[in-house]
């Protein structure tokens, strides 16, 4: 888990890293802390890599409200959770999508429950998501609006929608992750999810108009493969 902290009071940070450096050893989590001290920075450094962000609201240069703003921009589902001493402004969070928010002084004892509720809903989200680290970004992708996964230019081209990711690796890889346990190998090049496949024949599978190969040698095991999940049996 990797945690962001904004907060512009250096006594404050110690103790917040001080809390998640206990949780971690309590919990025997590998848990990454990372501070900083004005939201403007944090924002400028900012890369989609954090797991979790934990932000003050008042704060110089610009509030916690407006960098959550600039944040969800970036980053529609990193976890946010505010830490303030006005109440008032906390519940604005839900504005901004943050999942909760913990009053100053900030007690070890509450700061672990709030832990272990994050804990539990990035673990459910580990298990339904994946991180595409394409060239210059690292995208969180829910793996059910993933339509098909390919390789083009010996990239992997993930499609979800009419967004399209493109990552090093390895075809074997994805068709072995449990994550894609919907997905089916129609041809050497192409891994389809089940549940985006709007029709099928001899040679091809239909995904959103468009018709990928089905290959020969894959062709009886995929289509009654296809034919259980179409048909609501599987």
């Amino acid at each position: 888990m990797r945690i962001a902290i904004v907060e512009d009071e250096r006594a404050s940070i110690d103790k917040l890293c001080g809390y998640i450096a206990r949780y971690s050893a309590q919990k025997q989590l590998v848990i990454e802390s990372v501070a900083f001290d004005n939201p403007v920075e944090f924002l400028e450094k900012y890369r989609g890599d954090f797991d979790v962000v934990f932000m003050d609201i008042v704060m110089p240069l610009m509030d916690g409200m407006e960098c959550a703003g600039h944040l969800r921009e970036m980053d529609e589902h990193v976890v946010l959770c505010f830490i303030t001493s006005m109440a008032q402004y906390a519940i604005r969070g839900y504005e901004v999508g943050a999942l909760d928010f913990i009053l100053k002084p900030v007690s070890y004892g509450e700061f672990s429950l709030k832990l272990d509720r994050i804990t539990r809903i990035l673990r459910r989200r580990v298990e339904a998501t994946v991180l595409i680290r394409g060239k210059s970004a690292v995208h969180k992708v829910a793996v059910q609006d993933l339509s098909y996964v390919e390789v083009y230019n010996h990239m992997l081209v993930y499609h979800a929608g009419d967004a399209q990711y493109e990552a090093y690796g390895r075809l074997s890889d994805v068709e072995g992750d449990a994550r894609f346990t919907r997905f089916i190998r129609v041809s050497t090049s192409h891994l389809v999810n089940c549940d985006h496949i709007s029709s099928f024949g001899d040679d091809y599978v239909e995904v959103h108009g468009s018709r990928l190969p089905l290959s020969r040698r894959r062709r009886k095991d995929c289509q009654g493969r296809m034919a259980a999940i179409l048909g609501g049996m599987a």
